[in-house]
């Protein structure tokens, strides 16, 4: 029970620690949005409002939100992913004769549930890094530019 605390205690910790970075890069845009305009790289007429979401798509913390995300998910269904592994595993097992070399606890079986375990595990993070780099938001300079409305 103490590791599972543990792992808890540290994914709060971190999704702790991913908010407030959230709320930062809220909070900087304000500051990001005067900048720009005082150095006349965005027209004046651009509002907090209107910037700070694009600001934030495009500067957030979104790769470290990702991973927490994954970590989150793996961390969550792990133990029934290898419960499910091990279910079929036995089925499998019953059902071509309860050979004993195959039984559970042996070293096919052990390495099997490992593989199965890390292909969940790259399953999730495949999954997560393409859908990470198909919704990629554009940089802050095309953003900038589009606010200005600069067609090229």
């Amino acid at each position: 029970m103490v590791p599972i605390l543990i792992l808890a205690g540290i994914l709060l910790v971190w999704g702790g620690h991913l908010a407030w970075r959230w709320k930062q890069a809220r909070d900087f845009a304000p500051n990001v949005l005067a900048a720009r305009q005082a150095d006349g790289d965005l027209a004046g007429d651009v509002t907090a409002a209107e910037f700070t979401p694009l600001y934030l798509r495009s500067e957030g913390p979104r790769a470290a939100t990702y991973f927490y995300l994954c970590a989150l998910l793996v961390s969550v269904l792990i133990a029934p992913v290898a419960g499910l592994g091990n279910a079929v595993w036995v089925a499998i097992w019953r059902a071509t004769g309860r050979n004993l070399v195959f039984e559970t606890g042996t070293l096919i079986h052990t390495f099997t549930m490992f593989l199965i375990m890390m292909g969940f595990m790259i399953l999730v993070l495949a999954i997560a890094m393409r859908r990470y780099h198909t919704k990629m938001p554009p940089p802050l300079k095309h953003i900038i530019r589009d606010l200005n409305g600069d067609p090229s």
